[in-house]
């Protein structure tokens, strides 16, 4: 595709996306999504004025540099500040290079803090980091989720909520902020854990370190299983593939298993948030991945900003376990 039809196709995904710019609690959404907008192997998000560009194929990355100098002139289709742009690669990698060091992104115009920035997203005020390694800190992706459980908390049906894989921790903030009365959250990486007490401060909440379990998560569900403990919501997100010293946790292999486990620790009436992000695990086997007796409540794919193609990548929904016998 040549630069002028690459124009064209930016200018139609900006102006189609008009009605995040007039959101008042989100500030961060995906302005550009590779094949659902036109152009496979390229990305463009907005986080409050800095744009995120990432590239996952050598074709586009031959022709990059005229992709940047069009969205360059992005300001022309939004009234929206443009403050700076980077560019992140996000080919496979193969061999044993350096993996976070290759997800490094540049700055190719315009000034970014160098502490990086806060942005807006459901309402909830989080941290994120456009320079360093694959992921920003934020699953924009998840907007239409969060949106739909807010009146859950609000209405004081899920006061408790269990975090699994809980990354930086924005589901639960988001309870939080919405009427859920307390978040546990596990994780098998300090270092998200840190961030996740850093968007709790930055949000005004309080940080008990009880609530911030460093460890794996399907240990720790069986953990509460003994405890007797019971939760209104488990959060279940976990990657598609994940290894630690013990164990590898493969979400094909393994999801059913879990499920079976977290049913034991959800309250009466409690609920499970499950979601799975992978294109090769068709709806139809992500539905049939659960439990026997649970009811759907609800399903979500990506948000409207995800727009895409050919089939979803994100399966997601809110189920209410059978009752146990």
């Amino acid at each position: 595709m040549n630069e002028f039809g690459f124009g064209d196709l930016l200018k139609s995904a900006v102006l189609s996306r008009k009605s995040f710019f007039e959101l008042k609690d989100t500030n961060c959404f995906r302005l550009f999504n590779a094949s659902g907008d036109g152009l496979d192997g390229i990305t463009v998000d907005y986080y409050d004025g800095h744009i995120l560009v990432q590239y996952f194929t050598r074709e586009v990355e031959n022709s990059i540099f005229d992709y940047l100098a069009i969205i360059g002139g992005l300001s022309s289709h939004v009234d929206a500040p443009i403050k700076s742009i980077l560019l992140k690669n996000r080919k496979t990698v193969r061999g044993n290079q350096d993996f976070d060091e290759l997800r490094d992104s540049r700055i190719v115009e315009g000034d970014y803090p160098e502490g990086g920035i806060a942005v807006l997203h459901n309402g909830i005020k989080a941290n994120v980091d456009l320079i360093h390694g694959q992921s920003t800190g934020i699953f924009m992706d998840m907007y239409q989720v969060r949106a739909d459980l807010a009146p859950y908390y609000k209405s004081g049906d899920i006061k408790s909520v269990l975090n699994l894989f809980s990354y930086t921790a924005l589901f639960s903030v988001h309870a939080l902020l919405n009427g859920a009365e307390n978040a546990i959250n596990v994780d098998l990486s300090k270092a998200v854990l840190k961030r996740a007490r850093e968007n709790y401060v930055l949000n005004s909440l309080k940080v008990d370190e009880r609530d911030f379990v460093y460890g794996d998560s399907l240990e720790w569900v069986k953990i509460f299983g003994k405890k007797r403990r019971k939760f209104d919501l488990v959060i279940f997100d976990p990657p598609t593939f994940a290894r630690n010293r013990k164990k590898k946790f493969s979400v094909r292999r393994d999801f059913p298993a879990m499920l079976n486990e977290i049913g034991k620790i959800v309250s009466e009436n409690g609920f499970v948030l499950t979601s799975i992000n992978s294109y090769s695990v068709p709806s139809e086997e992500y539905m049939k991945s659960h439990p026997a007796g649970w009811e759907n409540i609800r399903f979500w794919t990506e948000s409207a900003d995800f727009k895409y193609s050919d089939n979803h990548y994100l399966k997601a929904g809110l189920w209410k376990p059978a009752p146990a016998v």
